[in-house]
């Protein structure tokens, strides 16, 4: 009981372990790029709300703008129209007394006219000629009044204090008796041309107030945005008519340092604010929107907390999760963990029952099998053991013959100098020299001095044997001796030269040049003869590129496209052999390899 509670308590710490690294992995891949996107997202769609919201606005606000500049132009129009009529300055400087009653009905008839034409096709609400004698009749006319009824008002003594067109807003008229309704108009003195400084008449154009406060109110973009419309610090005119002007104060104070054309922030009352302001054509007025800073951001907000609870519901789901898959996978973790320590006890013969079909139980087959192959490597470690015994028998025996070659042939120079015979000697010396050099201590890569030696004693050899019929000029460039070659390149070149070049020549002598000469972007070694040459058919023969896989013996023996294909696998392109050839006039044979550096080889051990 004791010890099961022990090997209990053993598993529950290691799972436990397993068990939060599981959960933190799936933490770090589900919850934290998760959280991430939803950061970003967020930042990314407040960026594009904003943006939006700005856009609309401004829109909105341009629109509004153009729209009431057009609705007041169109009372500045009328203006300059009537101002220029010489009808109204009839009417208004001549005595009633000189005309007749028909003339002054007939110029009332027709004044009356113009002003219904220009009513309609202006889209102006009123317009009105205030003039000071009775010449038009004007007592029984709504649209000509004499201006003994408005002398007292004020913004009639405006008018005539100033020689500008003047604008009125409906607080400045307070006519709602004579009118009906609340307007706002656009005012201009007529003066007598006769006499510049003497007011004859007024004309006046008005546009319901009603039609700008719907202009005004159907432009809003959030729900507490408002749109004002501003003479100085006077706000004449708010979206939402409801709203008291008393709070609009501060407000209106700060506006003074909004620019135009850009939303620029402002702070009133505690609340922060986007304001932008625009004039409204010669009426000196301005029209300003604002806009509360949390009403741009309330839709990103209120995205923020749904994607926060999104998030929070996500990592839940995700934890549970993922200790419910760590439960199911840690039992059978913990199977293998006992029986791999169960092995490592000696117990080999332990296997595993793999349930499932996921990596878990395919790492249990994979250990299942992995110990039936350790049985039959157990069984074959014998084998081994006897078969390394003898590779290494025969190692030993492979580097005592070329020891034995080698004694044999200083037994043999040693006997033929104390028999006097040295072109023995000679002989034996060349030999010797030559096979150390092939085998190059196991080397496959030598100096290029050292494969020059090679051929040069190879070429002696086949001078001591054919009395000397080969003439050879060597020449040696002093910046490539150093320079590293695969070994046995030079000497079958040679070889092919001497037999298959001059030694088939009817006198059997010839001559043979070899120069190694380095070049900027490598090393060309070219080796010369005056044999027999070599017609197109054996050219390509020897020097064509070989099959894959394929070697190919030339008549001289070691083959010139062995020679070939193991420069290409060394070097690779453009590196390897060339070969010029003319039938009676000789060959010459470039090999061609890139200038590597004694240091660019590996170390030897």
């Amino acid at each position: 009981m004791k010890n099961s509670l022990l090997r209990w308590l053993q598993w529950s710490t290691s799972c436990g372990k397993l068990r939060s690294k599981l959960l933190c992995i799936y933490f770090l891949l589900i919850v934290i790029p998760l959280g991430m996107f939803s950061l970003y997202a967020y930042l990314r769609v407040k960026s594009v709300i904003q943006e939006q919201t700005f856009s609309a606005a401004q829109n909105a606000f341009d629109d509004t703008c153009l729209s009431l500049e057009h609705l007041l132009g169109r009372l500045d129009g009328v203006i300059d129209i009537l101002s220029t009529d010489s009808l109204i300055y009839t009417m208004a400087s001549n005595d009633p007394r000189d005309f007749t009653y028909i003339r002054r009905l007939e110029d009332s008839d027709q004044l009356a006219t113009t002003f219904e034409h220009l009513r309609v096709l202006s889209g102006v609400d009123r317009i009105r000629l205030y003039v000071g004698n009775d010449y038009p009749y004007s007592n029984t006319r709504t649209n000509i009044v004499q201006i003994s009824r408005i002398e007292q008002s004020g913004w009639y003594q405006a008018a005539a204090q100033g020689r500008r067109r003047l604008w009125c807003a409906p607080a400045d008229l307070g006519e709602s008796s004579e009118t009906g309704q609340p307007c706002f108009s656009s005012i201009q003195m007529v003066y007598n041309p006769r006499s510049v400084k003497e007011p004859l008449a007024i004309l006046r154009a008005d546009i319901d107030a009603r039609r700008v406060q719907e202009l005004v109110s159907g432009t809003s973009i959030t729900e507490n945005g408002l749109l004002l419309l501003l003479r100085g610090d006077e706000v004449l005119l708010a979206s939402d008519p409801d709203i008291p002007l008393s709070r609009l104060d501060t407000l209106v104070e700060q506006l003074h340092g909004s620019c135009a054309g850009a939303w620029t922030t402002i702070q009133a009352n505690g609340t922060d604010y986007y304001v932008q302001s625009k004039g409204i054509g010669p009426s000196g007025w301005r029209i300003a929107s604002i806009l509360p800073y949390r009403d741009v951001f309330r839709l990103s907000h209120e995205l923020s907390i749904e994607m926060l609870v999104i998030v929070i519901a996500v990592a839940l789901a995700a934890y549970l999760l993922a200790y419910l898959i760590s439960q199911s996978t840690l039992k059978r973790i913990s199977q293998l963990t006992g029986t791999m320590q169960a092995v490592e006890k000696g117990n080999v013969t332990v296997r595993l029952e793999p349930s499932g079909n996921d990596e878990i139980a395919q790492m249990m087959d994979g250990f299942n099998q992995m110990m039936d192959r350790v049985d039959t490597l157990m069984e074959e470690r014998v084998e081994y053991g006897r078969q390394i015994k003898n590779l290494e028998l025969k190692a030993l025996q492979a580097q005592i013959n070329p020891h034995f070659l080698y004694n044999s042939l200083d037994l043999i120079n040693c006997t033929a100098i104390s028999r006097n015979v040295p072109e023995i000697s000679r002989m034996v010396n060349a030999l010797g020299r030559f096979y150390r050099l092939s085998l190059s201590k196991g080397r496959e890569v030598i100096p290029l001095s050292d494969e020059l030696k090679h051929a040069q004693l190879y070429v002696e050899i086949q001078n001591l044997r054919f009395e000397h019929r080969v003439s050879v000029r060597w020449a040696l460039d002093p910046a490539a001796a150093q320079c590293r070659i695969i070994k046995i390149v030079l000497q079958p070149l040679i070889e092919n030269a001497i037999i298959h070049g001059i030694f088939e020549k009817p006198s059997k002598c010839g001559r043979l040049a070899v120069a190694v000469r380095r070049e900027p972007d490598g090393i060309r070694i070219t080796i010369e003869d005056d044999g027999v040459g070599m017609d197109e058919a054996t050219l390509l023969s020897n020097f064509s590129p070989a099959a894959p896989g394929q070697i190919t013996a030339t008549p001289g023996g070691y083959g010139v496209r062995n020679i070939q294909d193991r420069l290409r696998l060394a070097y690779g392109e453009p590196f390897g052999l060339s070969c010029v050839s003319r039938p009676g006039k000789g060959t010459t044979v470039t090999v061609y390899i890139p200038a590597i550096e004694p240091e660019e080889q590996p170390q030897e051990g």
